[in-house]
This record gives structure tokens, sequence and C-alpha cells, in this order.
């Protein structure tokens, strides 16, 4: 992958319109003078804002279906609920055996439900399900299928949702991502994602497995005369209930091995996705010229910056200059915006900062988004648009540097502790 362009901002100040018609640009103009001899470059557009609306400005139903809409865009608007099932499904089943299989955990039955329920999709934050996909499309290249996970597909030009799934083309590696992000604190959450809280529970749960275990090995083996409440926690433990799926020493330890690679197969994928937006991430803020817009601005290229590299400001739905004297009403509008344009050209004078005016028409459909792509970047070249402040962008090597936890390790450091 190339490059993966973020759009964020205060909500309802044209983020979809802006990344749509982007993507439609894009796809358009990469293709417009490619050798027919080399590989055309592919854009995949995706809506991670719960309230999408890309059907809205596409005028065509796509929803949870990779849609191809020209040769070489392809559009998403996920169910995050349906990708988290696949990322955690295997994870969860492990440790529901793991937990049935212990005699000790009989007796704490509220621990495995905890551990159930937390990764469960529906008990997931919403930005921790949005990131779960992001991390599974960017990755598609290489899917980790010992997380569940299918080959991805699409729906081609000439098909429709009734194509069996198993049916539809294998989706390609894609050159350039869009990405509609969803307002400032939500965005800001999925940027922090890749240290979501499942892991950590899970290895808390193990954690806790192996040292309840050793603790009452421990008791079993005193004697009952050398302490009575050690004779009466032994008679405890002796006593317990017989678990629903027995499973000897060893089977258990091969088991929690096998849910803590999973988990280390999570962080290589988590950090590699936080390697990719540092090295071809460009998040682009979209405002407009009022002061709430103007003042989210600020805070999220704060917020933003330790995650992604903040490339330019998008000014959006200015009233243009012609309009002025036409009416009062107007004119105060014009006012108001020439003040925050100029706050906002000052305060972002670092960056790049493209202005577009109000359309006469909506820019609805492949004419009125390539439309709206051409109000926004003018005559600006293709390079400027990817990589307006031309950084030297590193698509950085998979991660492999992360040490695999073992129980074994677990297990000794709570006997050292």
């Amino acid at each position: 992958m190339e490059g993966i362009l973020i759009y964020g901002g205060k909500g309802g100040v044209g983020k979809s319109s802006i990344s749509t018609s982007t993507a439609v640009y894009l796809a358009h103009v990469l293709n417009s003078n490619q050798d027919v001899s080399k590989t055309s470059k592919k854009v995949l557009l995706v809506s991670f804002d719960i309230a999408h609306n890309l059907s809205d400005l596409f005028d065509k139903q796509i929803g949870n279906n990779i849609t191809q809409i020209t040769e070489n865009l392809f559009v998403i608007e996920p169910d995050p609920d349906l990708y988290t099932e696949n990322y955690t499904g295997e994870l969860t089943q492990k440790t529901r055996e793991l937990f049935k299989s212990s005699k000790l955990m009989s007796l704490f039955p509220q621990l495995e439900q905890i551990v159930e329920d937390s990764l469960r999709s529906e008990n997931l934050p919403l930005a921790m399900k949005n990131a779960l996909f992001f991390q599974s499309i960017i990755d598609a290249e290489n899917p980790l299928e010992a997380i569940g996970e299918k080959q991805l597909r699409y729906i081609g030009l000439n098909q429709n949702k009734s194509i069996p799934y198993n049916e539809r083309p294998i989706l390609p590696p894609f050159d350039f991502m869009v990405c509609d992000f969803p307002p400032t604190g939500n965005m800001i959450a999925l940027f922090e994602v890749p240290a979501d809280p499942s892991r950590s529970i899970m290895k808390l749960s193990l954690k806790m497995l192996s040292a309840f275990q050793d603790s009452f090995n421990k008791l079993k083996s005193l004697t009952k005369w050398a302490k009575p409440a050690a004779w009466m926690a032994k008679k405890v433990v002796n006593q317990e209930a017989d678990p629903t799926n027995p499973m000897d020493a060893q089977s258990q330890h091969n088991l929690a091995q096998e849910i803590l690679d999973l988990l280390y197969e999570m962080e290589k994928r988590s950090e590699r996705i936080a390697a990719l937006l540092k090295g071809i991430g460009s998040l682009r803020l979209v405002s407009i010229a009022e002061k709430p817009s103007f003042e989210e601005t600020k805070r999220a290229r704060e917020l933003s910056s330790p995650f992604i590299a903040v490339d330019a400001v998008h000014v959006n739905r200015l009233i243009p200059q012609s309009e002025k004297g036409k009416t009062i009403y107007l004119d105060k509008i014009l006012a108001t915006q020439e003040k925050y344009r100029a706050q906002l050209r000052e305060r972002f004078s670092d960056i790049k900062i493209w202005e577009s005016n109000f359309l006469a028409d909506e820019p609805i459909g492949l004419e009125g988004l390539t439309r709206l792509a051409k109000e926004i970047y003018k005559e600006d070249d293709i390079t400027d648009i990817l990589n307006p402040m031309h950084r030297d962008l590193m698509n950085p090597e998979r991660i492999t540097d992360i040490k695999p936890i073992k129980i074994d390790d677990i297990r000794q450091q709570w006997r050292d502790a």
C-alpha cells in the first residue's frame, strides 16, 4: 500500500463529501494516463463513521459489502460487529475451552463469564470494532488465518449482493485507502485502539488461572496436621465440582499457549498498523469557517499528532465572494466566514490548506463528486494531493521483533511475585 488518506474533524462539516470526492478523483486521475502494460492503481474508500452515507453520495446501495464503483474504485460501509466476530471468534472459543477444562475454574464461574462477555462483539466499544476492521482491511494482502479471517471478496461492477460470497471475485491489494473517520473523539479512540483491552483481559485471566492453580497445588501438598486452615482448604479443593470438559495438565498447558500465540499475532498486527499510519498515513482535517469547527480542528490536530502526520486542512462550504452585497443575511455569514477563514489560515500556515465553495448542486453520483473534487483541488498536481507536504513516506516491513509470550514465563512471574 502506498498511502492511507484519513479525513476527520467536527461532525457535519462535509467529511464524507470531501473524502468520497477525493477517492473518486484519485481513482480516475491515477489511471487516466496509465500504461496498459502496468498494473492499475486501486483505491478503497471506507466509511468508519457510524452515520454512513456513502450509499447516499453514490446513489447506490453499498452497506457491508465491498462494492466496485468503477474499474479502480471500491467502497464499503462496514458493519464492525461482523468483522469483530471473525477477529475474536477463535480466541473466545479457546478461552471457553480452557476455563471449562479446569476443576479450579468451576469454583469461579463468574470469571469465565466475565472473559467471555468481554470478547463478545456487542460488548466491545464501537471504536475498537472499527479498529479491528481497519486492521483487517489494511492487512488484507496477508490475512491472518489463525484468527479466523476469511479471504475478503467484493461485488463486481455487473454483480449485486445476491451473488454468493464464495462466487465473488477476491479482493485485490489496494494502492491507496481513503477513510471517512468519525468526529474527533471517536477518531482519536480509533487511533489508540491497537492497545485494545481484550488482550489485556485475556492475559490477566491466564495469569489468574496460573496463579490459582499454583496456589491450590501448594495447599494440596500441605499436611492436615501442619496447618488446620490449610487442611480445610485442601478438603474444599478435593471436593470441587467436576469440570464440564475434563483435560489433562499438558493439554491445558498447550491450550493456554495457543491462546497466547493468538494474542501475539494480534499484537504483531496492531504494531504493524500503528507503523503504517506513521509511515504512509496522512490526516486531513475538514473544517468550516465558524468558531466551533475552528476550535475543534485545533484540538484534533493536537490529539492526532502522536499517531499520524496531519498534512492538510480543508476549509469547506465557503460562500462565494460574488454573493457579497446581495442580502444582509449572506453578508453576515460572509463576515463570519472571513474572520475564521483568516484564523484558520494563520493557525495552520505550516501545512496545506484547501478551500472549497458551496456548490450550486449537491455532489451526488460520480459526476457531482468529480465536480466537487475539481472545486477543491483545482489545478493541483496529483502528487500534491497524495502528499501535500512532500514528506518522505515509508511503508514499514512486517513487525517481527515483538517477543512471544510463554505460559511458563507467566507462571514463573507469579511465583517470583
